[in-house]
Parts: structure tokens; C-alpha cells; sequence
């Protein structure tokens, strides 16, 4: 979901936020670094890395700053609101394996997807897993169109008002009345289907997970490359069997 705010907000705790999200993005940043990426005095981003080493969220060696562990423990406990990892993991390997194409779960949060856990059909151990990016917007991700499908129109605006609609391909929809036009044929197909809007070359289908109240919980969605993913295979096989996926995945968190 995206949380409508209900009252002000104080920029300085953005600022410091903001600064935290980047050494984590970045996997470590010195001050002057730091300088150059965020809007405010030099001063100021090094009081608020002071602050974020003293609250314990960052450590610092030899000039740059890290998230520490503290963080990742607090990331840990946050995942005990989500589904079951054990349960994610083999409806995604299971949806994998049935493809032999790219399978992933993320979580529907704030307007945007969040990597849970993504592997490949073609992989055959742990150290073989695909490396995702672990943030993705709605307009441009088979999933996130799927979602974005079943939200009302306010709803849309909304998450389009904050997140907008960049483009990260060639092929990406940036133009909301096309999206709009889009998000209906997704309705009716039960499905979303990006291709190569989000990457070059990728091609993948998505539909929303939901929880035993309704709640959509994220997405579930299945691709490969344009190569061996095409629209024929989309609605001979694999819309079938993601949908099959899903309805197992549904069926295991409601258990």
C-alpha cells in the first residue's frame, strides 16, 4: 500500500534518512562523498552521520561510513510481518523450476516492490542465485502492473504523484493515459506482461499475492529473456503456470 501523510514532516530527519539510504546503496561513503549526493551543508551531513554513529545505525572505518549491524537485526525483525520465508521461497523455486525461467516474490510496500527472494530456473545451487535489484516501481514490472491493476484510480494517482513514471528502458510507458490504457488490458487478462519496459531484452509476466483478508501482499512473477519469452509462450504456458504458482502460494499463507 501507499500511507497518505496525515500531518507535517521535518526535513531533517529526510536528510538523515536520505543519507542512510545511500550508504547503504552505495555499500559505504565518506563525508566527502556524501558531500557531493546530498543537498545540505557539509557541517550538516556530518552531524547527521554523528547522530546515525551514536544511534548506532552506522559504523565508521578508516573514513567511511557503513550501515552496521544493528540495522540488519531491525531488517530481520521487520521481516516477521511478511510471509513466511520458508513458504516464499518454494512457491518461488517451485515457479522457477516448473519454467525454467527467473521466479520472484516482492513485497508491495509504499507504492513501490521490494525484493523478497528471486532465483533461476537454470540455477542449481545456492551460490548461483540471481542478484536483484532490491527496489522496483509499479508501471514498469509485470507485478507492478498486475497490482497497479487492481487499485482505484485515486489510489494510481497517488503512487504516480510520488513516484512518477521514469524510464529506465526504451520501451518503458511514460505517458499516464497509456498506462491507463494498459493497466485495463491488464485486467481483463488477469495478468501483467512487461516487455523490455523495465531492461533490455527482458521479457516477464506478474500477478499480485494476496493475503487470507484480500490484502495485497506483493507480487509473484515469472520471465526470462526475449529470446525464449514471447507473447505465444506467455499465454500458452507460462500464465498458466504462475497462475497454478500463485494459487498454491495463496493457499500456504492462508494455512
Amino acid at each position: 500500500m501507499i500511507d497518505e501523510t496525515s500531518g507535517r514532516t521535518l526535513k531533517t530527519t529526510r536528510t538523515s534518512l536520505e543519507i542512510l539510504t545511500l550508504v547503504l546503496e552505495y555499500d559505504g561513503l565518506t563525508l566527502g562523498e556524501l558531500d557531493g549526493m546530498v543537498n545540505s551543508p557539509k557541517s550538516s551531513i556530518h552531524s547527521h552521520l554523528n547522530t546515525l554513529r551514536e544511534e548506532r545505525y552506522l559504523v565508521k572505518n578508516d573514513g567511511t561510513y557503513n550501515v552496521s549491524f544493528r540495522l540488519a537485526l531491525l531488517g530481520e525483525k521487520a521481516r516477521y510481518q511478511y510471509p513466511n520465508e520458508t513458504v516464499v521461497e518454494e512457491a518461488v523455486d517451485g515457479l522457477a523450476e516448473t519454467t525454467g525461467e527467473e521466479a520472484n516474490f516482492t513485497v508491495y510496500e509504499h507504492g513501490r516492490l521490494l525484493m523478497f527472494y528471486g532465483t533461476s530456473g537454470n540455477a542449481t545451487n545456492k551460490e548461483d542465485k540471481i542478484n536483484y535489484r532490491s527496489e522496483y516501481y509499479l508501471h514498469n514490472t509485470a507485478a507492478g502492473k498486475a497490482i497497479l491493476a487492481e487499485l482505484d484510480r485515486p489510489q494510481i494517482e497517488r503512487i504516480l504523484e510520488k513516484w512518477e513514471l521514469p524510464q529506465e528502458s526504451e520501451a518503458t510507458i511514460t505517458d499516464p493515459e497509456q498506462l491507463y490504457e494498459e493497466l485495463e488490458e491488464t485486467a481483463a487478462r488477469g495478468y501483467g506482461i512487461v516487455d523490455e519496459e523495465f531492461a533490455p531484452g527482458l521479457v516477464a509476466v506478474g500477478v499480485p499475492v494476496r493475503d487470507s483478508e484480500g490484502n495485497i501482499l506483493g507480487g509473484l512473477s515469472v520471465g526470462g529473456p526475449k529470446y525464449r519469452v514471447d507473447t505465444a509462450r506467455i499465454e500458452n504456458e507460462l500464465s498458466d503456470q504462475l497462475l497454478a504458482a500463485l494459487d498454491d502460494f495463496e493457499s500456504s499463507l492462508s494455512a
